[in-house]
């Protein structure tokens, strides 16, 4: 703990120890990867549509919404985290946003057929077990973003394959693996949608600020990654 040195951690106690560790990876964790995924595209959040696919307790879609989007709608497959966002601390910016309780990938087909417009289009998480990631980013075209950011759980492979990973035992019936895209998976399709693929350097990150976030930098064959997609005529 800062200026404390040897002094005990509050409580006196390993497990109070613990938590603050914890509560502290998270916070910095949550503070570094807006800073890497959003902060320098504020350019492109301003005055924009935002469709948040994977948007959780909706605290970022809060978060695009103070940073200047005029309208955010954020899905989300799970209703326990959908329905946390009226739990959030009331903002100004809270009725820019809007909350959906659908299946992302199924949300995003529909709105391509409708020919819906989102200038800024955010994957988070949302490309693990599918199988036609063509398809996907063919919808993503069809709602002609300015900018896609994607940020998930990717194998490191530059080939186009989708590794295979053993699902965590619950104790109930054996389920099938799940596929984790590889970064050249992702990048053959985005460029096969006609996209500009920029994968986000993480090392740029100093080691200081890395707390919390030793997934962006494993070095085994799967861990977490984020990009960036631009179209080729824009």
């Amino acid at each position: 703990m800062d200026g404390l040195n040897d002094a005990p951690a509050v409580g006196g106690t390993d497990g109070n120890c613990a938590v603050e560790d914890t509560l502290r990876q998270r916070a910095n964790r949550r503070q570094a990867r807006y800073g890497m995924l959003f902060d320098c595209f504020r350019h492109v959040i301003t005055d924009s549509s935002v469709l948040y696919l994977g948007a959780g307790d909706g605290k970022w879609c809060a978060d695009l919404a103070q940073a200047g989007a005029l309208q955010v709608v954020g899905v989300e497959a799970q209703a326990d985290l959908v329905a946390r966002f009226e739990d959030l601390p009331a903002i100004g910016a809270r009725e820019r946003v809007e909350m959906r309780h659908a299946d992302p990938l199924d949300f995003l087909q529909h709105a391509a057929d409708r020919a819906k417009r989102f200038e800024l289009v955010v994957l988070m998480d949302v490309l693990r077990d599918v199988s036609d990631l063509h398809g996907v980013f063919a919808d993503v075209a069809m709602l002609r973003p300015r900018m896609v950011l994607g940020d998930g759980v990717v194998a490191g492979s530059n080939d186009p394959v989708l590794r295979l990973e053993p699902r965590r035992a619950s104790g109930g019936p054996a389920r099938p693996p799940h596929m984790i895209p590889s970064r050249g998976a992702i990048t053959q399709a985005a460029e096969a949608a006609g996209y500009e693929v920029d994968w986000t350097d993480w090392t740029q990150l100093p080691p200081s600020l890395r707390d919390g976030l030793s997934d962006y930098y494993r070095t085994g064959p799967i861990g977490h990654a984020s990009f960036t997609l631009i179209a080729r005529d824009s």
